[in-house]
């Protein structure tokens, strides 16, 4: 029997709901695994069963660290659990998924330190202005970004951009267009009225939406704010949030503040967002930066 190409799909982040993921699962149902072994890694947690299930489907794990996720706050955490799993685990290749410089770095240097031959990076988004923790996160990534990956991947260029030097940029970067199924997006009158049925939504509403995490990046704040001139000249309208993050209560007291508790839904995470999106009129996505969002894809 032909040994099979054993292949590793890392995330920065936790595996949710959010666009990596999304890439990553809708590629591999898309694959053919003949001659593929998949598995997936984080160093933090898995709370998307849906996704386990689509894993293990074709002979995949995922594997978690169990780490605490603190965004903006060192990475270097993971070293010693990276540099033991990759000692542990022999991959042919080892594709790197994250929005952080860092862990790209990280990632990349310990999968080349356990001999791992094809080691591939890959930038989904970029960021809103260049601080100087930006800028000096660059200068030590260097080195790293450089010498450990074999490949560079950007979902846009201006994701490319914004983890990778110029030189990178002009001569090794690969733009890997985030593609959704056509199929599963197309416009759906039944659903549309099932999912408004579900949420108490009228047929008659005008209905905005957004999906995305509760985050700085997603900006809800400038989101409620618009919701709330919307309602200013229909009182009809309602707003749909889909995702959960680390500023929810935050939202949910502007919107309490703004008595707009009873023309918002709140839908949480859904793995079908394809059908939730069928009861949007206007989809919004006010986000402070990204890469290539696939929400926006989809929505379109």
């Amino acid at each position: 029997m032909e040994k099979k190409v054993r292949v590793l799909e890392v995330f920065g982040e936790p595996i949710s709901n959010g666009g990596q993921e999304s890439f990553v699962i809708n590629i591999v149902q898309h694959i053919n695994h003949e001659h593929l072994a998949i598995d997936m890694l984080t160093p933090y947690y898995c709370d998307n069963s849906y996704y386990e299930d689509i894993v293990k489907s074709f002979g995949g794990t995922i594997y978690t660290f169990g780490l605490s996720f603190e965004p903006g706050k060192s990475r270097f955490n993971i070293n010693d659990k990276i540099d033991a799993f990759f000692k542990e685990h022999p991959y042919d290749v080892v594709h790197i998924h994250s929005g952080s410089i860092s862990i790209l770095c990280i990632m990349a240097h310990f999968a080349k330190k356990n001999h791992v031959k094809k080691i591939i990076v890959h930038s989904h988004c970029a960021a809103e202005h260049k601080t100087l923790k930006y800028r000096l996160t660059r200068m030590a990534s260097y080195p790293y970004i450089m010498s450990a990956p074999t490949d560079y991947c950007a979902c846009s260029v201006v994701a490319g951009e914004w983890k990778y030097p110029k030189a990178i940029v002009d001569h090794k970067l690969k733009v890997l267009k985030n593609g959704v199924d056509l199929e599963k997006f197309a416009f759906n009158e039944e659903t549309k009225r099932e999912i408004r049925k579900k949420l108490a939504i009228p047929e008659d509403a005008f209905v905005l939406g957004h999906v995305g995490r509760f985050s700085y990046q997603k900006n809800h704040e400038y989101l409620i704010r618009i919701f709330a001139e919307v309602r200013k000249r229909n009182e009809h309208a309602v707003l749909m949030l889909i995702g959960d993050g680390e500023n929810k209560p935050d939202v949910k007291k502007q919107i309490e503040e703004l008595h707009l508790t009873d023309s918002v839904r709140f839908c949480g995470l859904v793995n079908n967002v394809n059908d939730y999106m069928q009861a949007m009129d206007v989809f919004v996505l006010p986000s402070r930066y990204e890469g290539l969002p696939i929400v926006g894809v989809e929505a379109q």
